[in-house]
């Protein structure tokens, strides 16, 4: 008790807690732009679309839905129940308009996460068992009875560029690297996530962007 009370006076001091002071993380966790975490009324729908122009590895989409779902469980506390991945109504009816939105509601969820992986790169380099990699993704939460976009809220969804320069481990490795360096940092978004754990090393982000993280 009486430690606790020397590090809450000691992070009041200098405006942010030390980590492992305050177990509540008030003062350095950073607010969501949605909070999934309070908003479980919803089953949340995971789909992870990878277009023929992106040329990724046929288990890329699949790795990243598992990936994001992971995070969504371990990091943000959604209950698994109401996690839903896009490949479990796979081969429906159809008759049935497979946007987003529509396989949310198909599945019985109120939210659809959509993710798209637009550039894909995984290639071995002359050291062995290294690889590189990058994959650029656009994600958006909609409400799948209206469409309406909750994060972000413009229609264009938020792009996660990573990059690998060199990575080791074999292509699993650097591949599970890629999907959970990107499960990251669309989920970081979607809870209240401490401000030390928000970046990720392997995200290339613009200098405006590194001044807005180090700012807010």
């Amino acid at each position: 008790m009486v430690l606790k009370t020397v590090c809450v006076l000691v992070a009041a001091a200098l405006g942010f807690a030390i980590g492992g002071c305050d177990s509540s993380g008030i003062y350095n966790k950073v607010p969501p732009a949605y909070n999934l975490t309070e908003n479980q009324g919803k089953k949340i729908f995971i789909w992870v679309e990878s277009p023929r122009w992106a040329v990724a590895d046929s288990d890329a989409a699949d790795k990243l839905a598992q990936a994001i779902r992971n995070h969504l469980v371990f990091k943000a506390k959604i209950k698994p129940d109401n996690i839903l991945v896009s490949n479990s109504i796979r081969g429906g009816s159809p008759a049935v308009h497979w946007t987003p939105e529509a396989a949310a509601i198909q599945a019985g969820a109120g939210l659809s996460l959509f993710v798209r992986i637009e550039e894909y790169e995984l290639l071995p380099v002359s050291i062995r068992d290294y690889y590189s990699g990058r994959m650029l993704t656009r994600a958006i939460l909609l409400d799948a009875q209206t469409g309406t976009p909750l994060w972000p809220t413009d229609k264009q969804g938020k792009v996660h560029d990573i990059v690998i320069e060199l990575g080791e481990g074999g292509r699993e490795a650097v591949l599970s690297r890629m999907t959970d360096d990107t499960a990251h940092c669309i989920a970081r978004d979607l809870y209240p996530i401490v401000k030390m754990h928000y970046k990720n090393p392997d995200e290339r982000i613009s200098a405006q962007e590194a001044f807005e993280t180090e700012t807010f």
